[in-house]
This record gives C-alpha cells, sequence and structure tokens, in this order.
C-alpha cells in the first residue's frame, strides 16, 4: 500500500498522537494507507485541485467509532491532548467542512449504520448520523412511507451531514429544509459528554437546541444520532412547465403564488443559462428562455385543486404553459447535473453562489451576481448560470453556478483566481443585504465573511464555542471559527 501525500498545515505533534490513540485502542483507527487520502477530501473545489497537483492536506489519522458512546470518548481523548478532530460524513459538502486542514484525525462516521426505529404512529423514523441518504428512502420506500429530503447528494450524503450542514432538498418548498425535518437528536459534545435534545421539536420549554447544532458543521459537536419526520408516499406527483418573458415576470408570480397560501412541493424557475444546461443539454430537448419547472404531490383530488389554482395564477401573472413532459423528465433525470458527464472537471474551476434573500432584495442580489460572474473575468470563459429553487414566504433563493472553463495552468495562480472569486462575489452579496449562503454550508470556502454577515451577533456563536469546546479541537476553523 502506498504512502498517503504529504500532509499540509500540519499542527499534530508525534507525541500528541500517540498519546490519543493510546486512550483508544479499542475503537479503529487507522494511519496511512490510500483510505486516509480519500477521508480527507470532501468536493471543495480548492482541496482538490490541490490534491490533483501533490499537495493535499492528509489528516493523521482516521477513527471509526461504532457506537455514540466510542463517539464520545473520541471527543473526550481529543480534547484531552489537544489533537483537532474533523467530522465526516458522505465526504459530498462543497465547502471544505470535512476538510482536515488542521491535521489531527478524521472522524468516520460511516459505522453509525443503523435505522433503529420506525414510528408509524408519530410518523418518525430514528437514525444513527451514517446512514446513507438514499439508503434511507429506500427503506422507507420499502414501508409505504418518504423522507421528503432530496439533495442532489442523496447518493453521497449521510444524516449527520445532512444536518451538520443545514441542506435542503428538491422538495423544500412543500416540506421546508432539514432544520424542518428534524423532531429531536442526540449529539456527542467536544468535552466527551452525549446528549439527547426534547423529544419533540415544537415546546416551550427553554430554546431549541435542535436548532443549535444544526447547520453547526461540527464546531460544536458531533450529531451521532436524529429522529426525523416521515410522510407517506404521496398518491400522487405531478409536474408541469411552464415558460416566462423574463426573470422579473417569474419570481413575482411564484411570490404571489406562495403568499397565497399555495405550496408546491417544487418550484424551479431557470434564467436562460440555467434552462440551457440544466434542462436543454442535459434532457437532450429543444428549451430555452425562462423555464419554470413546477410540481405538485399528494391526494389526487388536492393536486388536481393546485395544478388548477396554480396554473391559473401563472397565467395571469405573464406566464404560459409549456411540455410538461419535459419536466416530468427533469423529474426523473434531476441528479444527473452533477454526475459525469455533466459536472464540471479539473482543470475548470467552478463552484456555486446560493444565496438567499427577502422578496425585496433578490432579484437585485441575482442581477449583481450575474453581472459579476459575466463580466469580472473576460480572460478565463467564465459562464453563469442561475435558477430560484428553494422558496419562502418571505423570500426565495438563487443557486448560481459559475464555470471559468480557461483557468491559469498554474495551481497557485488558479487557487488564487478563485479565492478572489469568492470574495468579490460574498462582498456583492452582502452589499445586496443577502445572506452568503441558503443551504450548502460555510466550511472553509466562505468562512472569511461569517462575521460580516452576522455582525455584533456573531460574538455570540463565538462565546456558544468556546463554552462547547474549550479545548477548540472540533472541526477548529470551520464556520469562521
Amino acid at each position: 500500500m502506498s504512502a498517503p501525500p504529504p500532509r499540509i498545515s500540519a499542527t499534530v505533534s508525534t507525541s500528541a498522537l500517540e498519546n490519543f490513540t493510546s486512550k483508544l485502542v479499542d475503537i479503529p483507527i487507522e494511519r496511512g494507507g490510500e483510505a486516509i487520502s480519500e477521508l480527507s477530501m470532501d468536493t471543495y473545489w480548492k482541496a482538490k485541485a490541490l490534491a490533483a497537483n501533490g499537495r493535499q492536506i492528509v489528516a493523521d489519522a482516521v477513527v471509526r467509532p461504532r457506537s455514540a458512546p466510542e463517539v464520545a470518548r473520541v471527543l473526550a481523548a481529543a480534547s484531552e491532548v489537544g489533537v483537532p478532530v474533523t467530522p465526516r460524513g458522505g465526504g459530498s459538502g462543497s465547502q471544505g467542512g470535512a476538510v482536515p486542514d488542521r491535521g489531527g484525525i478524521v472522524l468516520d462516521t460511516s459505522a453509525l449504520d443503523e435505522i433503529i426505529e420506525l414510528d408509524e404512529l408519530s410518523q418518525t423514523v430514528r437514525v444513527q448520523a451514517g446512514v446513507g441518504g438514499l439508503d434511507l428512502e429506500n427503506w422507507l420506500n420499502e414501508r409505504g412511507y418518504t423522507f421528503p429530503h432530496f439533495p442532489a447528494s442523496v447518493h453521497l450524503a449521510r444524516v449527520g451531514g445532512y444536518l451538520a450542514a443545514k441542506g435542503s432538498g428538491v422538495l423544500s418548498t412543500k416540506y421546508g429544509k432539514i432544520e424542518d425535518l428534524v423532531a429531536s437528536m442526540e449529539v456527542a459534545l467536544p468535552t466527551g459528554e452525549l446528549i439527547r435534545t426534547p423529544s419533540v421539536p415544537r415546546h416551550s420549554v427553554g430554546p431549541d437546541l435542535n436548532q443549535l447544532f444544526i447547520g453547526s458543521e461540527g464546531t460544536l459537536g458531533v450529531i451521532t444520532e436524529a429522529t426525523l419526520l416521515v410522510r407517506t408516499l404521496p398518491e400522487r406527483r405531478d409536474l408541469r412547465l411552464f415558460t416566462f418573458p423574463d426573470i422579473t415576470s417569474a419570481v413575482e408570480a411564484m411570490r404571489k403564488i406562495i403568499q397565497r397560501g399555495w405550496r408546491p412541493s417544487i418550484i424551479r424557475v431557470h434564467d436562460p443559462s440555467a434552462t440551457d444546461s440544466n434542462l436543454g443539454r442535459v434532457l437532450g430537448v429543444d428549451v430555452s428562455g425562462v423555464v419554470a419547472v413546477v410540481g405538485f404531490d399528494g391526494p389526487s383530488s388536492l393536486v388536481d385543486l393546485e395544478v388548477r389554482e396554480v396554473t391559473s395564477h401563472i397565467l395571469a401573472g405573464g406566464g404560459a404553459e409549456g411540455d410538461s413532459s419535459i419536466a416530468e423528465a427533469w423529474w426523473e433525470s434531476r441528479y444527473k447535473i452533477y454526475y459525469p458527464p455533466f459536472r464540471p472537471e479539473l482543470p475548470w474551476i467552478w463552484g456555486t453562489a446560493d444565496i438567499v434573500a427577502s422578496y425585496d432584495r433578490i432579484l437585485p442580489a441575482y442581477d449583481a451576481l450575474r453581472s459579476f460572474f459575466t463580466s469580472a473575468y473576460p480572460d478565463v470563459d467564465m459562464s453563469f448560470a442561475g435558477h430560484f429553487s428553494h422558496w419562502y414566504s418571505w423570500g426565495a433563493m438563487v443557486y448560481g453556478r459559475f464555470t471559468a472553463k480557461s483557468p491559469p495552468e498554474d495551481i497557485d495562480d488558479a487557487v488564487t483566481l478563485y479565492d478572489d472569486i469568492w470574495h468579490r462575489s460574498s462582498e456583492i452579496v452582502l452589499s445586496h443585504g443577502a445572506l452568503l449562503n441558503d443551504h450548502h454550508g460555510v466550511g472553509l470556502k466562505l468562512t472569511n465573511h461569517v462575521a460580516a454577515q452576522w455582525g455584533p451577533a456573531w460574538k455570540v456563536i463565538e462565546e456558544i464555542k468556546r463554552a462547547l469546546d474549550p479545548a477548540q479541537i472540533s472541526n477548529p476553523g470551520k464556520l469562521g471559527l
């Protein structure tokens, strides 16, 4: 077995690592080998690009606890000797949240893979954090249920990653994001204690600790188990396609639909570039302009009503009905764009600016981002495609994918360009009163702008971090902490 690549940013002494491993002799620990290289990576562009140039950031060791008490023991030992711990789920994150840039250990949650209990009366399922998203969905479907959280990463991601990064799926407009689909959780704190949050998500017995740990990206502890809210499989699903003369009329029509109380399960408004790349190229169909895919699910009679009323509102707002077979084909092929041959590959530079804002700010922020990406870097063949895919009564988000097809050949120049893209685009987002991220998290990518996003309130998060993780070992450097 070949030796791993050299580790960047080494901070852990040999004696500290030996002391750590000596405390955990009965827990699987791997030092050296190909697995460490693989598990020291997520899909963060900078980490992938550096690895391709022989400069991968590699952990000192990988630890694979098999139970929540073992996770707690790992964290307690790491706190005692000062070894950084980077929790890892399926490695599907795009922000560098699972990259061990401070060295130390990767805590691999893959062995926490038990689906513990399905409560059909309350419609909840209790699962360990290492359960795969697709495995869970298939298991539920066999029993007549679904977990209505369908991210593009469902084939790779695990439940703990869903929660840690505060992710979202294509059905979020109706069913909510991951934070809306959790009843309770078990969490291993950095100091080694195990805690459980109250058994139901709605109560007035103090603050909601679920929402403290969801989205904390492993910086405040490691989620080991969750009780999730499931639904019965819908009786019917109906997908429709609509066209609009421009983005403004499309967003305005969808705003009115949502604020009148209608809740399609899917609303995806594509700008012309996204229509070409997300629909035309992937599906091999002739479609162009501003196109919306709108989905409905539930009892057949309710679907009929929603289709009729939502269609009426769209037509009144300047939209027109399109070929619904394209919408149905999109549903069947909705993950294709994130996998070969449709996803971008090195040496290209790419990324997703998934900003979120209130309705009075979302279109100006989108226009500013689109203008920036299409004009700021004329020498690198930069393209930008945006779609609005998560809708709320108060606002919406833009999933803005940029791709530079002719980046600098020198890796240091390419990384400098990449960092400049994120620095400048983040400043544009903040200047328009939008938030930097809707559902991918912060990781390493956006860490330099988090404090500015929060303002004076950021000190509260920092104090919570110091209180829960006094040794600063739990995914240090991520989330701006």
